[in-house]
C-alpha cells in the first residue's frame, strides 16, 4: 500500500489574529516610547515631588496610628491595673468582715456593698448615714442637756444641770461630817511620822508621799473653816443689819463683804498678830513708793 505524503495546513484566522495583537503590542511600545520622549524635565519634577509628597504623608499617618495604638494600650494597662487593685482592696475587705471563708451568702452582700461605696463618690452635703444593725442609746440625747456615758453611772447632784445652780452653803452644811475623816487622817500620818519604828520601816519617797498629804489635808481643812468663818460673819451682819432697818432686806456687795471680813479679823487678833500685820503693810507702802521713785528719777 503505498503512503501518502501530507502537507501542512495552515489556518488562516488564528494567523491574522497573532499578526493584529503583535501588530497592537508594538504599536503602543511606540506610543509610549513618544510619551516619555515628549514629556519635559519640569513634568518629572513635579511627578517626583509629589510622589515624595504622598510618601512622606503616609509614613507621618502610620506614625500616628502608631502613636495611638500605644496610647490606647497604655491606658488600657493602666486600667486593667485600677481594676486589679480595686478587686484586690475589695477582696482584702470582705476577708476581713467576713471572717469566715465558707459563708458564701455575707461574702456576696459584703462585696456587693463594697462595690456600691466604691463606686458612689459621697458628697459633703449628703446626709449622714448610720447601719440599721446598730442598736440606738439607751439615754435619748436632749438638746441643751449634754450627759456623757460615763458620768451616767456615777451622778453627783452638785454638778447635774437638770438640777438647777448649786447651793453652796446647803451643800457644805450636808457633807460637813467629812471634816471629822480628814482630822481623823491627820492625826494617823501625824502619829505614823513621830513613831520612830514605823518610821524605820518606810522609805524615803514613802516619807514625802506622807508629809505631802499630812500637809494637803490640813490647807484643805484650814481653808474650809475660814470660809464657814467669813460666811457666819457675813450671815451675822446682814441678820442685825436687817433687823435694825425693819426686816427690809439689804445685799452687800462683794467689796463691803471683804472690809467686813477684813474689820472682823483685825479686831480679834491678838496685839501680836496686830504688830505683824501693820509690819507687813507697812513694807508693802514702802515698796511701792520707792518703785514710784524710781519711775520719777531722771535718766542720765
Amino acid at each position: 500500500m503505498a503512503k501518502k505524503h501530507l502537507k501542512p495546513v495552515f489556518n488562516d484566522d488564528y494567523d491574522d489574529d497573532l499578526d493584529n495583537v503583535l501588530n497592537q503590542d508594538f504599536a503602543n511600545e511606540q506610543e509610549s516610547e513618544d510619551e516619555f520622549a515628549t514629556l519635559s524635565f519640569g513634568a518629572l519634577k513635579s511627578a517626583q515631588t509629589q510622589m515624595d509628597q504622598e510618601d512622606a504623608q503616609e509614613k507621618q499617618n502610620k506614625k500616628k496610628s502608631k502613636g495611638k495604638r500605644i496610647i490606647d494600650n497604655k491606658l488600657h494597662n493602666n486600667q486593667y491595673k485600677k481594676n486589679d487593685k480595686r478587686d484586690s482592696y475589695e477582696e482584702e475587705e470582705n476577708n476581713e468582715e467576713e471572717g469566715d471563708f465558707f459563708d458564701s451568702d455575707d461574702s456576696q452582700s459584703d462585696q456587693e456593698e463594697g462595690n456600691q461605696s466604691y463606686k458612689k463618690k459621697k458628697s459633703k452635703h449628703a446626709p449622714t448615714e448610720q447601719s440599721s444593725k446598730k442598736r440606738p442609746n439607751k439615754i435619748r440625747d436632749i438638746p441643751g442637756l449634754d450627759v456623757k456615758k460615763s458620768s451616767t453611772l456615777f451622778q453627783d447632784i452638785r454638778f447635774d444641770k437638770a438640777l438647777g445652780k448649786a447651793d453652796l452653803s446647803k451643800v457644805r452644811q450636808n457633807y460637813k461630817f467629812l471634816d471629822e475623816y480628814r482630822e481623823n487622817e491627820i492625826n494617823e500620818i501625824k502619829s505614823i511620822l513621830t513613831n520612830k519604828k514605823l518610821k524605820n520601816k518606810l522609805s524615803g519617797r514613802e516619807i514625802n508621799e506622807l508629809e505631802y498629804e499630812q500637809k494637803s489635808l490640813k490647807s484643805r481643812l484650814e481653808s474650809l473653816k475660814s470660809k464657814d468663818l467669813q460666811d457666819k460673819i457675813i450671815r451675822d451682819y446682814q441678820r442685825e443689819h436687817n433687823s435694825q432697818n425693819g426686816g427690809n432686806k439689804y445685799y452687800l456687795k462683794d467689796s463691803e463683804k471683804r472690809k467686813i471680813i477684813q474689820k472682823f479679823k483685825f479686831d480679834n487678833m491678838k496685839k501680836s498678830q496686830i504688830d505683824k500685820v501693820m509690819e507687813r503693810k507697812r513694807k508693802r507702802r514702802l515698796g511701792k513708793e520707792f518703785k514710784q521713785l524710781e519711775f520719777n528719777r531722771p535718766r542720765n
